[in-house]
């Protein structure tokens, strides 16, 4: 909803005298022009809330042996606000690491055994059948000197069917030159599972080990962010079930840091952007004001009893202490200030035949009308852009016809 405000002056600067008017006994009220600053604002309203408000509970069940922290604290992300007891658990840790350097152990047992079997007593896993080649090759030789024998006595077709064995020769002994699979003793072969099994164990056993690591940090609870301890709900000897690690254990809460949320008319929203700045003032600190900036406006509106709204996010500015989580706040964001200007209370304006017309109070208390031009307006004050002088005195009350 659009309102206006300022940064008001003092009572002095809107203070009514008592000036006679032409020997009446009547007395009219009257305002000095002075000087001062003029503020548009669109008023949202809204509570205080701290984005950072955390609470933190232990995971698992135990005893709680210490407790660290106390309610006023003030704490950095990370630090540790109490621990179980956790002597099981460390046993548990060292005993994981124990399997760990048993499982790498019987790894490379495993391995050693496989490689004292392989070598020398066998290549790998493929091999070239080198008699296989030679055979070949010398019965391709004999071929040779068959098909030489046939053609020499002119007969043609029994040298081509030499020929065709000759070249079957030759392609078997190519592919005997060619190394091919070979498949290794049933002994090697078990010796390959036990090392992969080996391997596997490993695997396991650095899972486990790193399970009990964890289980050994959830022991401790850390603050979750940095700020104030607000809560402390356990308490050195408590013995926590499965049950009650719902219940938080702690609270912490980061005042420096807060925020509001309010609602934007949408004949209102095409006039803020983004840091625009904003003036915080709260209902349980009457005269306090905080600074603050525009930090989230939403692109989805909110429709509310058939009116068109958006949410908007208000980010304070170094609150004091003694501005508080939850409290009711109306933040004055500011669309247009101006400022060491001419005003005058708006009852001191009157609008005549679509002008601006002001009372110039005399010398001698007669009044006279004198046209201005006005600018911006807040609640209680105009802007008087030209048509009077600072220090003038203009009457609160139009002359009586």
């Amino acid at each position: 909803m659009r309102s206006s405000a300022a940064v008001f002056l003092a009572l002095s600067l809107v203070m009514a005298t008592l000036v006679g008017c032409s020997g009446d006994k009547t007395q009219t009220p009257t305002a000095q022009v002075t000087r001062g600053d003029v503020t548009s604002t669109i008023s949202v309203s809204g509570n205080l809330e701290a984005p950072d408000n955390r609470t933190v509970s232990f995971t698992m069940p135990g005893t709680v042996e210490k407790v660290l922290a106390k309610k006023g604290d003030t704490v950095k992300r990370g630090d540790v606000l109490a621990q179980l007891d956790a002597t099981d658990l460390q046993r548990n840790v060292e005993l994981a690491r124990t399997q760990v350097d048993q499982a790498r152990a019987q790894y490379n047992i495993a391995d050693q055994q496989l490689r004292a079997t392989i070598y020398p007593n066998y290549y790998g896993s493929y091999v070239v059948d080198v008699p296989g080649v030679w055979s070949a090759l010398d019965n391709a030789t004999d071929r040779v000197e068959q098909v030489k024998a046939y053609l020499a006595k002119g007969d043609v077709t029994e040298a081509n069917a030499v020929l065709t064995r000759l070249l079957d020769d030759i392609d078997h002994a190519r592919e005997s030159s060619q190394a091919r699979d070979w498949d290794l003793p049933a002994q090697i072969k078990a010796m390959e599972y036990q090392r992969e099994a080996a391997s596997i164990a490993i695997t396991a056993a650095e899972l486990s080990l790193q399970a009990a690591k964890d289980m050994l940090d959830d022991a401790t609870l850390t603050a979750p962010t940095g700020g104030v301890v607000a809560a402390v709900n356990v308490k050195e000897g408590d013995v926590l079930s499965a049950a009650g690690l719902a219940m938080p254990a702690f609270q912490v809460i980061d005042p420096s840091h807060l925020e509001m949320t309010g609602l934007i008319d949408e004949m209102d929203v095409a006039d803020i952007s983004l840091g625009q700045e904003v003036i915080v003032t709260l209902d349980a600190l009457p005269g306090v004001e905080v600074a603050g900036e525009v930090s989230f406006i939403s692109d989805a509106a909110f429709i509310q009893a058939g009116v068109v709204l958006y949410p908007a996010t208000i980010t304070l500015t170094s609150p004091d202490s003694r501005v508080k989580d939850g409290m009711s706040a109306t933040a004055d964001i500011i669309i247009e200030k101006h400022q060491n200007v001419l005003v005058l209370p708006v009852t001191a304006v009157f609008s005549e035949a679509g002008s601006n017309v002001v009372y110039l109070v005399g010398s001698d208390g007669k009044l006279a009308p004198q046209q201005v031009t006005t600018g911006l307006r807040s609640g209680r004050l105009v802007e008087i852009v030209s048509g009077l002088q600072e220090g003038a005195t203009v009457s609160l009350e139009a002359p009586q016809t």
